[in-house]
């Protein structure tokens, strides 16, 4: 058997943390073989493993370790619940599977051929399939590489995009991330994410979530320890610099192969922080609010004043501003202050001043103040010096979608707390955002948050 190439597997994924917000445990699967890159399609878990083949037939790559095959196993409470199957009914052993993904119900594998190590120019390639008989009846999806490798791809939720990981030629660094877009059926001929996503290190191992945030591993960011893992979304000018996940995640070994639940509260990624790899499963018990808004305070107060009024003599007519919440104001220019957000009608009457009767309404209009549907967050402190306890406030009045029972707190250093009336300290001047977030308790995508920013001064 020529020489194989699943050591390219670590080319490409290799080269704190707030603990409270998450809950991690490693899943117990195959405990003496590596166990990596999972994926959750329906309550079933898939991912790869180098696990003993059989007592009488194992299949090597040239440096005596064992190939990697697809396996999957059905999910209870989103634990491994009963056997452990492999993917493939009919599965050619002379292949390295490490990497599977589904565009619709289409498996898409990554894959290498051991008895060719020039397999098309490359021994690292992802290839689609039309179901699980056979091992070697893929379609290969990415093509003009030279002698590149193409690896571990995401595929948007509507299957319009895919991403993946390839050391081609032209790239950043010693692998980089590429998007290619399905057009007639076909993917294009991918593009580079450029420098807004790819260092001179390694990226690897996408995952497109359902919110649009686009999550990767990295060994190249200036936060890099090893392989950590990473988000970014598409902008108009290309990509958000990306952002390392911080919620207990990343560890200062290779953390890479990243799922994430589309209710944003569990997920699996893969981990060597205990020497094998093993894939972790995690649950936060602190949410994330990754787009609060600006606390914008909502006018209600408004001068009116009608120009056309100015053709009536004063001293033979006179003026009165009627508004539909019951409030009458006399005169030609007026100050209201309206009670809250609604639709209201706004009426200027003109009156004889020597009868003091009504001739007839100058002006009749509907005036709307729209509603902001947001979280009123107060500070009850002016100045806020350093290691002074400072206060914050939520008035969840604005939030007219659901009736909010919690209240989360990121005070932008790193505290974050619970609660309606909450305190915290500041350890060094400077400009933070205070976010504060809530949850619709029946369902958990619907969430409201808004930030503040406040000046800490010694």
């Amino acid at each position: 058997m020529k020489r194989a190439f699943i050591y390219i597997i670590l080319l490409l994924m290799a080269a704190g943390t707030r603990a409270q917000q998450v809950k991690i445990s490693s899943i117990d699967i195959f405990s003496d073989a590596n166990i990596i890159n999972p994926v959750v399609v329906d309550s079933v878990l898939y991912f790869s493993s180098n696990k003993k083949n059989s007592i009488a037939v194992n299949y090597f790559n040239s440096d005596e370790s064992r190939l990697y095959q697809l396996y999957y196993v059905k999910l209870k409470n989103r634990q491994p619940s009963g056997l452990t199957h492999s993917f493939f009914r009919n599965s050619n052993r002379v292949y390295n599977q490490v990497g599977i993904t589904f565009s619709g119900e289409q498996p898409i594998v990554t894959q290498n051929d051991l008895e060719r190590d020039s397999y098309h120019g490359h021994p690292l390639g992802i290839f689609s399939y039309n179901d699980r008989g056979d091992a070697t009846n893929g379609s290969e999806v990415v093509k003009n590489l030279g002698k590149g490798n193409a690896a571990y791809p995401a595929i948007s939720p509507d299957g319009k995009t895919m991403i993946f990981a390839s050391d081609k030629d032209g790239g950043y660094g010693s692998s980089d991330l590429y998007i290619c877009q399905k057009v007639a059926g076909s993917w294009s001929e991918p593009e580079n994410m450029g420098p807004d996503v790819n260092t001179k290190e390694a990226e690897t191992s996408p995952f497109i979530h359902d919110s649009g945030l686009i999550f990767f591993a990295s060994s190249g960011r200036p936060d890099s320890r090893r392989l950590d893992i990473y988000y970014t979304y598409p902008t108009k000018d290309g990509y958000a610099k990306p952002v390392k996940v911080d919620f207990g995640i990343n560890s200062a070994a290779d953390d890479y192969g990243f799922f994430y639940s589309k209710n944003e509260e569990w997920g699996f990624f893969t981990s060597n922080r205990q020497g094998k790899e093993r894939i972790y499963y995690f649950e936060e018990t602190f949410p994330r609010f990754d787009n609060p808004q600006p606390y914008e305070e909502e006018t209600l107060c408004y001068t009116f004043y009608e120009s056309s009024a100015e053709n009536y003599d004063p001293s033979e007519f006179s003026f009165k501003w009627s508004f539909s919440d019951g409030a009458e104001v006399a005169g030609l220019e007026v100050d209201h202050c309206f009670k809250g957000p609604g639709m209201y009608d706004v009426v200027l009457s003109v009156f004889d001043k020597t009868t003091n009767e009504e001739m007839f309404s100058l002006v009749n209009f509907p005036f709307e103040i729209e509603h902001k549907e947001q979280l009123k967050i107060s500070c009850l402190a002016g100045t806020i010096h350093v290691g002074q306890e400072v206060q914050f406030d939520v008035d969840a009045s604005g939030v007219t979608a659901f009736k909010p029972t919690k209240f989360y707190w990121n005070f932008g250093q790193g505290v974050l707390v619970k609660g309606k009336q909450v305190t915290t300290k500041y350890k060094k001047p400077g400009t933070y955002r205070v976010v504060c977030g809530t949850i619709d308790d029946k369902d958990k995508s619907v969430r409201v948050s808004n930030y503040i920013e406040i000046t800490v001064v010694k």
